[in-house]
């Protein structure tokens, strides 16, 4: 599978949070919005949740004591890289998608990728990464979860990206993915999951909390 993220449907890790259908603002002032991709995150209640927590946690890392001169001037370069890149998602088939797609992979790279951005989760939206293992995955899973309405999901281990989005389960939380090759699926019942990926049989998951 190619390293370009999937948009699926999709279940959640965690529970629903209370107030997720109530009106969302983006961290940035929606009457000096840029272009189109801007324009669009202020009209969409889940865009601009994803967008306050992507830019939560961009300062939670920027301003981590543990973070050298270097590395904060990397940060920098990157996160403004990464706005150019969601701009961009003008140009897509489906720019909601790929804006979507652009702010999970981007919590999701600042969640792994500095300690800062792990602190303060009470009061933010997304989680992780947690370490998932399956039995017949050469690897361990990175899993980050958001909780919008409707929630995603982001797995990821060797060459493969998975993005899923949230869809209500009688128990557990359960996530579906579609994809040329097939379906996969991840279903949380707590410790424990369930994950099948296209064309190949169900795995008995174990996904580790973090210590």
């Amino acid at each position: 599978m190619s390293r370009r993220p999937c948009i699926v449907t999709a279940a959640l890790l965690l529970p629903w949070l209370a107030g997720t259908s109530q009106a969302a603002s983006p961290s940035f002032d929606c009457k000096k919005a840029d272009g189109e991709i801007e324009q669009l995150v202020c009209k969409d209640n889940t865009l601009a949740r994803l967008d306050k927590e992507t830019t939560r946690l961009y300062g939670l890392a920027l301003d981590a004591r543990s973070l050298g001169t270097a590395s904060k001037k990397t940060l920098i370069a990157e996160q403004r890289g990464w706005i150019k890149g969601r701009n961009d998602c003008w140009k897509a088939n489906d720019p909601r998608a790929c804006t979507t797609t652009s702010y999970v992979n981007r919590i999701y790279t600042l969640r792994q990728n500095y300690a800062g951005a792990r602190t303060r989760d009470d009061k933010g939206i997304s989680t992780g990464p947690f370490t998932i293992r399956c039995p017949g995955v050469d690897a361990a899973i990175a899993g980050t979860f958001v909780q919008t309405d409707p929630g995603y999901a982001y797995l990821t281990w060797l060459d493969q990206q998975w993005l899923l989005q949230q869809t209500r389960s009688a128990s557990g939380a359960r996530y579906t993915a579609k994809a040329d090759a097939g379906e996969a699926m991840f279903w949380d019942k707590g410790p424990d999951a369930l994950f099948t990926l296209p064309g190949k049989p169900e795995m008995n998951c174990r996904v580790e909390m973090p210590g």
